[in-house]
């Protein structure tokens, strides 16, 4: 009798983990969710650990929100306005974000990697041990952007065989990431053709496979043993 009581007992409390594992994050401010869900727009409200996977805020306004260890895996943010937010710790694994603007965002350990950044705009953004796997970030503008031990590791400066974005001239928009500290990031697999790395501090980097053909690389900070001529 013991033991079916413990086994209903034991039963019951896999349950109850697995009901509680399951369930969708809670915001710290219910209220700020559901401004945000009603009316696409929440400047500077709390949304700390909410889960919006596969939610569309498509031009959503969330300056200076918090979003720190939220879940926004294939969420839809083209064009949101992320200025100044702090998504430190989030998912954004496979979500769009083309033309989103993230200027002084706080991206620390954020997870980006599938993500499409195309043409996204990251000004002085904090991506240190951010996640950038396999990131498409055609046109993206991260200029003067803190990457210090970023993963870039197969990340996509041109779009393939996909949509291709031009500028007038017909030439592909380019990678610019001037500025950029980018020390001890992992740029293995890397496709960085023709990015303007200047004046960049690319001092422990790992490159191996890179393309980094054409980049523009004049006052970069270059790893150790590395010149211009052998990228």
């Amino acid at each position: 009798m013991k033991s079916g009581i413990f086994a209903i007992a034991a039963w019951t409390i896999t349950i109850m983990m697995s009901a509680t594992m399951a369930a969708p994050a809670v915001a710290e401010n219910p209220e700020h969710l559901k401004q945000l869900l009603e009316t696409n727009q929440c400047q500077g409200c709390d949304l700390s650990g909410v889960n919006l996977a596969g939610q569309n805020l498509s031009g959503a306004n969330l300056e200076g929100a918090n979003l720190e260890g939220s879940n926004l895996e294939g969420a839809n943010l083209n064009e949101a306005y992320l200025v100044n937010a702090k998504l430190m710790d989030a998912s954004l694994r496979g979500a769009s974000l083309i033309a989103a603007r993230l200027h002084g965002a706080n991206l620390e350990n954020v997870d980006l990697s599938r993500a499409n950044l195309t043409l996204a705009g990251m000004v002085i953004a904090n991506l240190t041990n951010a996640n950038l796997q396999s990131a498409n970030l055609v046109g993206a503008n991260l200029e003067s952007a803190e990457l210090v031990g970023a993963n870039l590791y197969n990340t996509r400066q041109s779009v393939g065989n996909e949509l291709q974005f031009s500028l007038e001239d017909g030439g592909p928009y380019p990678f610019d990431i001037a500025g950029v500290n980018l020390r001890d990031a992992n740029l293995t697999d890397a496709n960085l053709m023709g990015a303007n790395l200047m004046a960049s501090d690319l001092t422990g980097v790992q490159v191996n496979y890179a393309n980094l053909q054409q980049a523009q690389l004049d006052g970069a900070n270059l790893p150790r043993g590395f010149t211009i001529s052998k990228f």
